[in-house]
C-alpha cells in the first residue's frame, strides 16, 4: 500500500508524548513472526468513529456521554458521513494507512496523511483486508480506473459484509474520499478535546503489559492482550501488531495485509485508573452481563460440547451470524470464549478455567 507521506503540519494538534518510541519490537526466540507494540492515537480516532465506540458500559460514562453529545453537535452533513461510512466500518479501514507511517502519531496526522493519500489509494486500503488475492486486487485496481466490467465482476468475489456499500466508493473514488475527509476533518476537532488524556491510557496499559512481554511466548502474549484472541502463525506474515486502544473497548479491532496482522486491543481495566470500593470491577461486569443473556449462555453450552466455527454455531441456533457474533465479542470480553484464527480460518473454544471466577470475583467484591 503506497500512502503518500505527509507534506504539511496543520495547527492546533495536542503536542507529542517526548521520548516516548511510538513501536517496539519484541522477538522472541525462532517464531515465525515478530510482535511490534504500536502505541499511537491515531488508530483510536479512527476507531472512536466505530458504531461499537461506547456501545458498552467498558467505555467509562463520562466518555460514552462525552461521544453522544460530541457527535450530536456535528453537522447534518457530517453525521450522515458518520453513519454511512464508520458506523458501518466501511471507512474503518482507513486505518491501514496508519501502520506504515511511523509519523503519523495523531489525530491531525492522519488527517493530514488521508488528505495527502490519492483517491486510488485509499480506496485500495479500504479493500486490503477483504482479499489478499491478485485477482481481487486486480479487479479492485480495474474498477477504480472507471471499469465498470470490473464493478459487476467484484460483485461475486468480495464477501457479503458490506458489499454493496464497498461497490458504490470504488465506483466513485474522488468522491469516497471527500465524503471521508469531511468526517475526518470535523471529528479530528472534537477527538484533540481529549487526545491527550486518551494517550496517557494507552501508554499505561503498554507500561502496565512489562511482564507479559517478558514471560510469555507470542502467541501467548496475543492471548493474553486480547483478551482471547488466539493467533496462529500463516506463511507470509511476518509481524503481528499489537496497538492498544480505548475506544474499541471491549472488542478487537483488525487489520490485515499481505505480510502483517494488527489487532487494536482494548486497553485493561487497570489502565483507566483507580476507582472508587464501591463501584464493582468492570471484569466482574463483562463476566456476569456475558452469563445473564440465555443466547449466550447456549452458545456456550454448545462449546462446552466442542469447538465450532461461527457459521456452525448460528446454524445450530438458527439465529444470523451478525447476531452470533455480537454474542461471541460479548463472551470473549468476558473472558469465557478464545477466539482462534490462522488466515480466514476462524473457530471458538470454551474456557473453561473461566467458569470457576464467577462465584469467587463477586464473592471477592462483595464481602473481600
Amino acid at each position: 500500500m503506497a500512502a503518500r507521506p505527509a507534506t504539511r503540519r496543520p495547527t492546533g494538534r495536542p503536542a507529542d508524548s517526548p521520548h516516548r518510541a511510538i513501536v517496539r519490537d519484541l522477538t522472541r526466540g525462532s517464531g515465525t513472526f515478530r510482535i511490534d507494540w504500536d502505541v499511537r492515537t491515531a488508530y483510536d480516532f479512527v476507531f472512536s468513529l466505530s458504531g461499537d465506540a461506547g456501545a458498552t458500559d467498558d467505555l467509562p460514562a463520562p466518555d460514552r456521554e462525552w461521544l453522544t453529545t460530541r457527535r450530536a453537535a456535528l453537522s447534518e452533513e457530517v453525521r450522515a458521513g458518520v453513519k454511512a461510512l464508520f458506523d458501518s466500518e466501511l471507512a474503518i479501514h482507513a486505518g491501514v494507512l496508519i501502520v506504515d507511517q511511523p509519523d503519523v502519531r495523531t489525530s491531525a496526522d492522519f488527517v493530514e496523511l488521508v488528505g495527502d493519500t490519492s483517491p486510488a489509494d485509499l480506496l485500495r486500503a479500504l479493500m486490503a483486508d477483504d482479499s489478499h488475492d491478485d485477482d481481487v486486487d486486480a479487479l479492485v485496481d480495474q474498477a477504480i480506473d472507471g471499469d465498470s466490467g470490473a464493478l459487476v465482476s467484484l460483485t461475486e468475489k468480495l464477501p457479503d459484509w458490506n458489499r454493496q456499500g464497498r461497490l458504490e466508493l470504488l465506483g466513485q473514488p474522488v468522491a469516497a474520499k471527500e465524503r471521508i475527509l469531511t468526517v475526518l476533518r470535523a471529528w479530528q476537532i472534537v477527538f484533540a478535546e481529549i487526545e491527550p488524556r486518551v494517550l496517557s491510557i494507552l501508554e499505561r496499559d503498554y507500561d502496565d503489559r512489562a511482564a507479559d512481554r517478558d514471560r510469555l511466548a507470542p502467541m501467548d502474549l496475543i492471548e493474553v492482550t486480547t483478551g482471547g484472541v488466539r493467533y496462529l502463525p500463516e506463511p507470509g506474515v511476518s509481524r503481528v501488531i499489537l496497538g492498544p486502544s480505548y475506544f474499541s473497548r471491549p472488542y478487537n479491532f483488525l487489520m490485515s495485509a499481505r505480510d502483517w496482522r494488527f489487532f487494536g486491543y482494548p486497553v485493561a481495566d487497570s489502565a483507566l485508573g483507580p476507582s472508587d470500593a464501591l463501584t464493582p470491577p468492570l471484569a466482574l461486569v463483562r463476566l456476569h452481563r456475558a452469563l445473564g443473556d440465555e443466547t449466550r449462555l447456549r452458545i456456550l453450552k454448545l462449546l462446552a460440547s466442542r469447538d465450532l466455527y461461527l457459521t456452525e454455531i448460528a446454524q445450530l441456533l438458527d439465529l444470523s451470524k451478525p447476531t452470533i457474533k455480537h454474542h461471541l465479542a460479548q463472551l470473549r470480553s468476558a473472558g469465557l470464549v478464545t477466539i482462534t484464527e490462522s488466515g480466514t480460518v476462524m473457530y471458538y473454544t470454551l474456557r473453561r478455567n473461566r467458569l470457576d471466577d464467577a462465584s469467587a470475583e463477586i464473592k471477592r467484591f462483595l464481602i473481600g
